[in-house]
């Protein structure tokens, strides 16, 4: 069966022999794709020669690329005031040199995608949202620097056949998510700009009804996903931003599956998930495959 998953299922090694060693791992699991989430935030750049040595590993192994999870810029825990300081590197930012230094750094990732033969990449969109309520000509601004960026990537999305997807987060309502979903997707065709469904973060945000919102509302928009389990917000165990195995928690798994399978999502499936500590590579690996064909199969 082809699934997918992310490759920082177990952090993020630095070394180059680890980061092989990670896609021996899954492949020898018996995953047949990846999605790339190295570096999936920070303002790492890839040289070409980077790219075709992934890809080589990739062929080697006998692995396929499903999307890759693209960074926004150089700061990972992004505060929800538009006033907060400012990354070196930030395609939303509303001063032009990080700006543009920012749209370099998603067609970067965009190249990497191209590279390793996918057609997607994943990209966040953090709303500051205390900055809309305090403030709301800030809103104004920060479309205005989301659009100007989007407008410059597109040519180049369009040129080398990848899509940009923005996911839905959990710092946002779903009203606020509703809107910026809408607005965007309003602005630009389905062949440039889609939406990642993270099933954990919706299920934060509303669970189970607002993983269907999603998935019915932009259907026709639904290219990319980071499939994962959780309980919602609380203190016990699988609760939060958790990425757990699909059936692990409280999302209905069943129900979710028949709604990827009504959109325009493309399998293979693919998994955004988190190895508990200390728990062994291998074996971590051989249950979440068991867990991605027992969701494939409802």
């Amino acid at each position: 069966m082809e699934l997918g998953i992310n490759t920082d299922f177990a952090n993020e090694p630095w070394e180059l022999e680890e980061i092989k060693n990670k896609l021996r791992e899954i492949a020898e699991a018996g995953f047949t794709h990846i999605h790339w989430c190295f570096d999936w935030d920070g303002d790492y750049l890839y040289a070409r020669s980077e790219m075709e040595q992934i890809r080589s590993w990739m062929d080697e192994l006998g692995l396929k690329e499903k999307g890759l999870h693209a960074s926004k810029g150089s700061r990972r825990f992004v505060e929800r005031y538009a006033e907060a300081p400012h990354g070196r590197k930030d395609y939303l930012s509303e001063l032009e040199p990080n700006r543009i230094a920012g749209v370099e750094l998603v067609k970067n990732r965009v190249e990497l995608v191209h590279v390793l033969g996918g057609k997607e990449i994943v990209l966040h969109m953090y709303l500051p949202t205390k900055s809309f309520e305090e403030k709301p000509e800030t809103k104004e601004l920060f479309y205005q620097q989301a659009c100007k960026s989007l407008d410059e990537l597109q040519p180049y999305c369009k040129e080398l056949g990848v899509k940009i997807c923005l996911e839905n987060l959990f710092e946002a309502s779903a009203e606020a998510q509703i809107e910026q979903f809408d607005y965007l997707f309003g602005r630009y065709p389905a062949d440039f700009l889609g939406l990642c469904i993270d099933t954990g973060h919706a299920n934060l945000v509303g669970g189970n009804e607002f993983i269907k919102l999603l998935a019915t509302r932009y259907a026709d928009r639904f290219f990319c996903q980071h499939l994962h389990d959780n309980r919602g917000w609380g203190k016990e165990d699988g609760c939060g931003d958790a990425h757990r195995l699909p059936g692990e928690c409280s999302i209905d798994w069943k129900e979710t599956m028949k709604l990827v399978r009504a959109s325009a999502y493309e399998q293979p499936f693919v998994m955004e998930v988190s190895k508990p500590e200390g728990e062994d590579c291998a074996h971590y690996l051989k249950r979440a495959y068991e867990a991605g064909v027992w969701m494939a199969n409802l």
